[in-house]
């Protein structure tokens, strides 16, 4: 790295939707941001790679041109069941747009970070940070090193604020006194491109009940268009399945593979690279998301949908509020507002969450997700109410019948 780059207002690491969406709407605002990337752009990131109407509002709030041609747009959700197939369009909201989009994470990150560097961040590329800098319980920057090169001497980067954004096996902040929270719901989920004549069109495509033979197996399986005539394939597991550690992502990726058409040619003869796999920190599973100097975003912070795995909207929305409280803060200087983080998330994503922690039990037992599917996956009502709710998709109390009892049932749980 630079080794003149010492100081900053503001350092981020990593440079994932969370850490870039933090970067853009500190830097706009005139703040000193630094992002240090462990990788160098373009680089593959394990994903599903699909967009949602929630993600695509906070692509609006950075000023992206969603219109760009390498992205492949998305009007609504297929569902599969064994015995029935459902459209269902995305729902007509004023809060969000009514559709999602598709693309690559080895070309979304790219084009988040360059927002960012274009709006005056900072990016240092092919850098690890190795360890918070703590001075006084302060988080005041981080040692920092080439990439790869281990027995190199760190540089030190001094920072009033640092913001953790380094994805879902995030390390950095742990010195610090961060930790996960195993009672929360943890995902594994494997995917793979491949090139096959089979297109879904303008839909993504979901199963809620996956079958090995006649033997019906816990998770979840997606297909999703991608821009070039490619798809992205994968499955997921969540720990709230019992036997969870005898079950790889890979094994049920292979046997959600081998469950589909055979004319849709879905083969290693098709396959457009490895089966890749990670894991998905869902419902803020780590905690706290803020010490003194430092604040988590995104897959760091644990902030992945537990109803539907979604984790680039949240990155980005933490990243947005992670940013205004910093932004307060050094304006005012008045660090204990950011401070406030955590308390912020509590109340935008608490409720929620906690209803999707259910949910995720309930998904845990492959029984009762059959019989829920078998009966209520034919009923259109029913399922445009739950794309809204597991897509968090609503105009809240202002809006129609639906989104008045979605928000009623969040009234009803308990902010954690």
């Amino acid at each position: 790295m630079d080794r003149g780059i010492v100081e900053t207002d503001v350092l981020v690491v990593g440079a994932g939707p969370g850490g870039s969406a933090t970067a853009y709407h500190l830097a706009r605002h005139g703040i000193d941001v630094t992002i240090v990337e462990r990788a160098t752009f373009p680089r593959e990131k394990v994903c599903g790679d699909g967009i949602t109407p929630r993600g695509v509002a906070a692509m609006h709030a950075m000023g992206i041109d969603t219109d760009d041609p390498r992205f492949e747009r998305v009007i609504g959700l297929r569902v599969h069941a064994r015995d029935t197939t459902i459209d269902l369009p995305w729902p007509e909201l004023t809060s969000f747009p009514p559709y999602a989009l598709v693309m690559t994470r080895h070309d979304f990150d790219q084009l988040l970070v360059q927002r960012a560097v274009k709006a005056g961040a900072r990016l240092v590329e092919a850098t690890e940070a190795v360890a918070p800098v703590i001075e006084d319980g302060w988080v005041a920057g981080a040692s920092v090193r080439p990439a790869g090169e281990r027995d190199a001497p760190p540089t030190r980067i001094r920072a009033r604020f640092v913001v953790a954004a380094d994805g879902a096996a995030s390390r950095f902040a742990a010195p610090a006194g961060v930790r996960r929270v195993d009672s929360r719901p943890l995902g594994i989920a494997a995917r793979r491109y491949y090139r096959v004549a089979y297109h879904p069109g303008p839909w993504f495509e979901s199963w809620l009940d996956l079958w090995d033979g006649d033997m019906l197996l816990p998770g979840y399986g997606w297909l999703f268009p991608l821009e070039g005539g490619r798809i992205n394939l994968g499955g997921g597991l969540l720990n709230t399945f019992e036997h969870f550690k005898d079950i790889s992502a890979q094994q049920l990726f292979s046997a959600f593979a081998r469950m589909l058409p055979e004319a849709w040619g879905i083969s290693e003869d098709t396959a457009d690279g490895r089966v890749l796999s990670g894991p998905l920190p869902m419902s803020l599973n780590r905690t706290p998301q803020a010490v003194p100097g430092l604040l988590l975003v995104g897959d760091a912070a644990g902030a992945v949908n537990p109803f539907n795995g979604e984790g680039i909207a949240y990155a980005m929305e933490t990243g947005q509020i992670a940013a205004g409280l910093l932004h307060e803060a050094l304006v005012k200087d008045r660090p204990g507002i950011a401070m406030m983080y955590p308390q912020v998330l509590r109340d935008t994503y608490g409720r929620y969450f906690f209803v999707g922690r259910q949910f995720a039990k309930m998904v845990g037992k492959p029984a009762v997700m059959g019989r829920a599917t078998k009966h209520l996956l034919p009923n259109r009502r029913v399922m445009g109410f739950a794309l809204r709710v597991m897509g968090n998709l609503s105009d809240g109390k202002e809006g129609d019948a639906q989104d008045r009892l979605f928000a009623l049932l969040q009234r009803l749980a308990v902010a954690s």
